[in-house]
């Protein structure tokens, strides 16, 4: 917390003091005095007008009196609002009153046990007390409020805050605290900080409020130039597109950022449909080849039966010889129509494969890969586990983490680097003020270095005793020892500054979160992607083993075909060629009745791909789509358009935000420097 006010205070007293901006600028210090219920009492507007043109006269607007030149001997004239000056080339600064009522006044309230009390009343009273101060703003103008409070020495313990912290400067304990007036409602910025302490007669005798709306209105500008977009037209395009992918309607043509989107998810979609087309096609090719093997069982059965009879009598010779000729035709024929269908499974098979490749390489193209440097080979049947394996290395989540860290580390590193002075200046003022203290001690002075530096302009030290104690510190300081306790100081905060931003950028960075989180979801698809591709790779080269044992069947039933012909040709080795085809014959009914249960587990299987697994698959990421819809429907419709429109409610109040008129052609930066007296 300390941190946070301290650089709060810092950015507000910069915008009051920075020496230039790229244009004449017309800089308002407006000092303000204010009674604790806000009450003012006085203002006073000093103002320097910034001459990065080097005119020799400046045209100013003000609503002023008094005026006078506080910077140099320029002369003005004032009509009405205008107010010109003689420049000769040279900046301007000059003051002046008025009785318009600041944007901006802190407003204290002060409760002890419950009953509010006046803030000088605070010195009798003992009780639990709090103290709240409210930033009261008379238009809507959103600010950056940082408000002092010192602390009295006595009288104030137990300390509780809100959107406050206590620092000690000098000695004194200093109550800081901090708001964001004049903001929107629904940012839920505070408005107010508050203290809660046990008081025992305290005396609060003044604060000092800091507040400006630059730097909200810098952070506008900023996203300004960086946000090349119409944001209103972005917004209604995406509702246009997620509405129409909610509904399963044709998706609309845009311009904006969306432009790539619709023609992306339409790709993708027909791409599933020829897969599911594919699957479909496969699972009925299927089902002919079940078929052609139930044919081919009953042929192999009736030519067992056949030859069964063949060698059971001789006088029937002829017509077994016959039948089984016939029977072999019918099973040479049968076979051949499978064979015919083999090239087209395999065919068939490949395809399927291909197009499932073609998607995926459609969608890993169209993935961002590429933006984050992986690029990745086109995937085939051949290299796609070797792809996959080295791309899912590559996008290790672990391995994204630590990589993340290491490298906002080295950018943190070089940015606390290159403020290293600030750090050692602050080291040695430290050290040079414990040094200070032991010389003081060990020459017999009880003080602490502020009392030191009060005796002394007091006159209560001799100028001697000043000179021998400054020459003694020197003398200190630039020992070996004190200068090696300073530059391990210094590696020490530098090291300390390191860690903690890091940690605290990794931590609020949502930029990084989301780059680690989308690694993560494309790890965890690449890795379901390979999977799939392994079982379809699988059920590839199954299939291509079936249809070749297909083949030597075939051939098998051919060369039987031949020797059967033979047999009805040649009687006298019919007794021997009759038992060796039963034997044959009984083998080939067995083997026709494993290959038709295959067919049939085949044909199961196609259709279980089709439709648990493709037209599954299909129906899965088209609900997918319509789901995402769904959920980004409410964003993008309600809640976008809200930020947008606090967006540039904020940067519009923000750009009108100086105490005195702006004139043309000339930015303002406005500060206000509110004392509270509260005596």
């Amino acid at each position: 917390m300390k941190k946070i006010v301290s650089l709060l205070l810092t950015a507000v007293l910069l915008l009051g003091c920075v020496p230039g901006l790229a244009e004449n600028t017309k800089h308002e210090r407006v000092y303000v005095v204010t009674a604790a219920d806000g009450t003012v009492q006085s203002v006073t507007d000093n103002i320097r007008l910034e001459n990065a043109d080097g005119l020799d006269e400046i045209v100013d607007r003000t609503l002023l009196t008094a005026i006078q030149n506080v910077g140099g001997k320029e002369v003005f004239t004032l009509d009405g609002e205008a107010l010109t000056w003689q420049a000769q080339g040279k900046d301007i600064t000059y003051e002046g009153t008025s009785d318009k009522a600041p944007a901006i006044l802190p407003v204290v309230t002060l409760t002890v046990d419950g009953e509010e009390i006046a803030a000088n009343s605070l010195k009798d009273k003992t009780g639990e007390a709090v103290l709240t101060v409210a930033y009261q703003t008379n238009e809507p103008l959103p600010a950056l409020a940082v408000t002092v409070l010192p602390l009295p020495e006595e009288g104030v313990t137990d300390l509780q805050l809100e959107n406050a912290t206590v620092i000690t400067a000098l000695g004194r304990q200093v109550l800081v605290g901090w708001a964001v007036p004049g903001m929107d409602e629904e940012l839920k910025l505070p408005a107010s900080f508050s203290a809660a302490f046990h008081a025992d007669h305290a005396e609060l005798s003044w604060m000092m409020t800091f507040a400006t709306s630059d730097p909200i209105d810098a952070v506008c500008k900023e996203l300004e130039d960086r946000i090349d977009l119409d944001l209103h037209t972005e917004l209604d395009e995406a509702k246009a597109l997620l509405t129409a992918l909610q509904s399963g309607e044709a998706l609309p043509e845009t311009s904006g950022k969306t432009k790539d989107i619709a023609p992306k998810i339409n790709e993708l979609n027909d791409g599933l449909t020829q897969l599911n087309d594919g699957a479909e096609t496969l699972a009925n090719g299927a089902a002919q080849l079940s078929d052609g093997a139930s044919a081919l069982k009953d042929g192999a059965e009736e030519l067992n039966t056949g030859a069964a009879k063949l060698a059971a009598g001789a006088l029937t010779l002829s017509t077994g010889a016959a039948d089984a000729e016939e029977g072999a035709s019918s099973l040479d024929t049968g076979l051949a129509t499978i064979i015919a269908n083999n090239e087209a499974l395999n065919t068939g098979a490949q395809t399927i494969f291909a197009a499932i490749l073609s998607t995926a390489n459609e969608q890993l193209a169209s993935s961002g890969l590429d933006a984050a440097g992986i690029e990745i080979p086109e995937l085939t049947a051949e290299n796609y586990a070797e792809v996959l394996d080295a791309v899912l290395l590559q996008l290790n989540p672990e391995t994204l983490r630590a990589s993340a860290q290491a490298q906002v580390e080295t950018a943190v590193r070089a940015q606390v680097e290159a403020n290293a002075d600030q750090v050692r200046s602050a080291v040695e003022t430290a050290v040079q003020e414990k040094v200070l203290a032991a010389v003081l001690q060990s020459v017999g002075q009880d003080m602490t270095s502020e009392q030191y530096a009060q005796a002394v302009q007091a006159g209560l030290v001799s100028s001697e005793q000043a000179a021998a104690i400054t020459a003694a510190v020197e003398q200190q300081m630039a020992t070996e020892e004190v200068k090696a306790q300073i530059d391990a100081a210094v590696q020490q905060q530098i090291e300390q500054l390191i860690q903690e931003n890091t940690a605290s950028y990794l931590s609020s960075d949502e930029t990084i979160a989301a780059k680690l989180s989308a690694a993560q979801t494309a790890y965890e698809s690449l890795t379901a992607l390979k999977a799939q591709l392994d079982q379809i790779d699988t059920f590839v080269t199954g299939l291509k083993i079936y249809t070749d044992g297909v083949s030597q069947a075939a051939a098998g039933a051919v060369q039987l075909h031949t020797g059967l012909t033979q047999l009805n040709a040649g009687a006298a080795t019919l007794s021997t060629g009759a038992a060796t085809l039963a034997t044959g014959a009984a083998s080939l009914s067995e083997g026709a009745d494993s290959l038709y249960d295959g067919t049939v587990e085949l044909k199961d299987g196609a259709a279980v791909l089709h439709t648990d697994g493709t037209q599954k698959f299909k129906d899965t990421l088209t609900d997918a789509e319509k789901d995402v819809a769904e959920k980004l429907l409410p964003y993008v419709t309600n809640d976008l358009p809200k930020a947008l429109r606090i967006y540039e409610e904020t940067r519009d109040n923000a750009q009108n935000s100086g105490y005195d008129l702006r004139p043309e052609n000339m930015k303002t930066v406005t500060v206000y420097i509110i004392r509270t007296d509260l005596q």
